[in-house]
Order: C-alpha cells, then structure tokens, then sequence
C-alpha cells in the first residue's frame, strides 16, 4: 500500500477541482486545482515484506498495556466511553453552564437502542420546546467519543442550544444487534432502510420532530451518506433544517479525466483484498481475533491519528490514553453496524450507487425542494474524499433549487477534520449555530 497505515481509514476519494468555497474570517482562500490537489490513497493491501520490516513501529502499544485493555474490556465494556467522557468538565458532574448525560434510546421491537451523549445549558434561557439542537453523528468504524474536542469547546449559546451525539445502529457503544444483510445477497436500499427507520424513531423518541427548523445535523463521512439519503426517505415530514456534511463519503464517481502524474493515480487494489472487504474482513476483525494484541493493533492507526493530542500538557495525556483506549473498545466490540460498507462502498472507496445519482439530480428536484433544506459542505484541504462531487452537488442545489448550499476547506486537517483542527471546524459550528 503505497500510504501503509491508511488501510485502517478504508475511505478515500479523488482529486479535488476547481472551486471557491467560502471560509470564515482570515482563513479565506480561493481554491483552484492546483491549490488543492491531493495524492488519492486508495485503500489496499500492505506488502508483507513491508508489514515485516516495519512491524516495531507500526504497532507503539506497549504489550502489557494491550493486554491490561483486553482485561479491562472483558470486565465492563463501558468504563472505555465513561473514562473518555470523564476528560470533559462537565461530566458526570455538571459545570458552571452545562450538565450532560448518557441516554440509550430503544429503536426498534427487539430491544436495540441508540447510545446517545447529551449535553444541555444548567439554566436554559428558553422553554423546554424552544431548545435549539446540534446532533453529531459519526462516519465509518467511529463513534460519538471521536467528537470529544467538539464537545468541550462549543458553547450553548445564549443557554438556547442542546447537543446530541449518535453511535448510529450497530456501531460505538449502540447496541449491536447481528446484522441481517449479506452482500451481494441483499439489496443496498434495503440496507438503507434499517438504519433510517432506527434514526427515525430516535429523533421521534427524544421529541426532536415537532420543530425541525430548531434541528442542525452534523454527519461525518458515511454517516453523511447516510443522512442525505435520509432526506428522501423521510421527505414529507423533515427531522432537521440544516445538513453539515463532513468529509461526505458517496457523493460521486471518481474523476477518471485526473491531471495527477502517473505515480499519484490510482492502483486497482488485488483481487483477494476486493474478496475480504466484500465479505466485511476489515483491521476490527484482526483486532477482534487479536484478544491480548488487539489494543496494540489499533495503535497502528490510533497514536497517529490522535498524537497530536498528546502536547506534554497532563491533561491532554490523560485524553490520548483513554482516546485510544476508547478506539480499541468500539473496534472490538462485535461486528454489526460497519457491514454497511460493503453495500455502500466498492473496494477502494468508489460508490456503488453515489448521492449524485440517488438522490442530486433532476429526477428528484420535487422531494429536495419541499423541504427546502439548508446544506453545508466541508473538506480538509487534506482530505482524500473528493471535493469535486461536493462542489458539483452544491451547485445544483444553488442554481436548480435556489437552496442555500456552501462549500468550506477546512485547512490543515485530513478526513477528520472535526479532530485535526477543532477550533476552526468548531468556529464554523457555531457561526452555522447563529443562523438558526
């Protein structure tokens, strides 16, 4: 693989185009091609020789501390999202302005629910119906923990707002029912459908229906893909006014007209590899058959991923370990959820069916403009989903439906743009915030 550690991302995406998207304050750039053209990753194999060589490295866990997290998993899965939790100043106990607390919601007849982490101002300034509310949900193999620097630093302004942070169905600390579909087996709007039905009784169940203008959604990558679609399954009776989609995974087909330079292009990924991820064998099946070894396995992507934490500052180290720690607890739960990739996404991260097709084009201009959604698309300028798609897509919901819709590179940050530059990714939050 020619970015090794990235296998563990699995999303990836194209080079970004022409555009100029609108950033707040001082950090306005215009985007052009050359600006923001990024090396495409595609997930693929790592060479074994390779995985050899650098296997020291790849994994930094110290064994002992892998195998005291496998003991403490097998003791209470929980105390791994309470411990992350416990970094922020208002819980379990609440601060000054804001108190929180963990809800598991019940979605569906057989008992499954939707761990949610809510945070509410101590003294709301408005009544209980006039609340104003941000819902987080998280992208592939993630959860709500992920959201962790978001949670400290956006305010509740005016004592108006309450978050809301998702595991979606089967994935985090969300209950994990085993999945009834099978690819190739069953089809993908079916599959579709069972997360939509769920998210929908949880927006119903925690009273978020009755003013849907008060309701601004947040969704990173495959959670996007998932909440766009959303928007046409639930048309007639809108759950949320306001769509931020983060680092969208779908959108479209790779552009295959790219200028890059031959070294940069994409490389089919080998047959086998196409083999293991149609039939949902990913690095969580790895950690989870690690048992002692699965924590240091997810050190392979969470110490670079989340290192920069980790400034000397105690506080922050405290947040590093129990970030990872929380990382390992989610991958190794059991598999439910996350086998919506394969539906989704071909190997590679190329879209089987995209939202340009499914759902942003002309066929289905009347159930995008009864609703009158606002959109927002952000990017890192770093990203490896495609720019392009979002771009296109904002377009034509700017000049076919004269819908709000805007674009914003997010700069210094990757696909988890939320983590790498939380403050900018917060403030743009916010000013979406005092729109409402």
């Amino acid at each position: 693989m020619r970015r090794p550690l990235k296998s563990f991302q699995l999303l990836t995406g194209a080079n970004p185009s022409n555009t100029q998207p609108q950033c707040p304050r001082a950090s306005v750039r215009d985007i052009t091609e050359k600006q923001i053209s990024r090396t495409p990753s595609a997930p693929t194999a790592i060479p074994l020789r390779e995985i050899i060589y650098k296997v020291p490295g790849l994994f930094p866990r110290p064994v002992g501390d892998s195998v005291k997290d496998f003991r403490d998993f097998i003791k209470s899965e929980d105390v791994f999202q309470t411990e992350l939790l416990k970094t922020l100043p208002f819980y379990p106990n609440p601060s000054k302005l804001k108190k929180s607390r963990v809800i598991r919601t019940v979605v569906d007849d057989d008992g499954n629910y939707i761990n949610e982490f809510c945070i509410r101002p101590i003294n709301p300034s408005v009544p209980e119906t006039e609340l104003k509310h941000l819902i987080f949900i998280h992208g592939y193999g993630a959860g709500l923990g992920f959201f962790i620097k978001n949670f400290e630093d956006i305010p509740l302004l005016n004592n108006e707002w309450c978050v809301h942070a998702i595991d979606l169905p089967g994935y985090g600390f969300s209950s994990r029912p085993k999945f009834p579909f099978e690819y190739p087996r069953d089809n993908l709007h079916d599959v579709q459908d069972w997360f939509h039905k769920r998210l929908h009784t949880w927006f119903n169940k925690r009273n978020l229906l009755n003013k849907p203008d008060k309701n601004v959604v947040m969704a990173h990558s495959l959670g996007s893909y998932l909440m766009a679609l959303y928007v046409q399954k639930y048309k007639e009776r809108p759950s949320f006014k306001k769509l931020i989609l983060c680092s969208p995974a779908g959108v479209s087909h790779r552009d295959s007209n790219n200028t890059t330079s031959e070294a940069e292009k994409w490389k089919p990924p080998p047959w086998w590899y196409v083999k293991l991820w149609d039939r949902n064998i990913s690095p969580f099946t790895l950690v989870r058959n690690s048992r002692q070894f699965g924590s240091k396995i997810t050190s392979g992507w969470s110490y670079r991923r989340f290192k920069h934490i980790l400034n000397g500052d105690l506080k922050q180290s405290s947040r590093f370990e129990a970030l990872h720690r929380y990382a390992y607890s989610i991958f190794n739960k059991r598999g439910s959820g996350e086998y919506l990739l394969s539906f989704a996404l071909k190997c590679g991260g190329e879209p089987r069916l995209p939202l340009e097709e499914q759902l942003f084009n002309d066929r289905n201009l009347n159930i995008l403009r009864s609703s009158n959604y606002e959109w927002l698309w952000l990017y890192g300028d770093d990203d490896w989903m495609d720019v392009n798609g979002g771009i296109r897509v904002s377009k034509f919901l700017n000049e076919k439906l004269r819908q709000k819709s805007n674009v914003i590179i997010v700069p210094h940050a990757g696909h988890h743009l939320y983590l790498d530059n939380s403050k900018f990714f917060n403030d743009i939050l916010v000013k979406e915030m005092r729109k409402v």
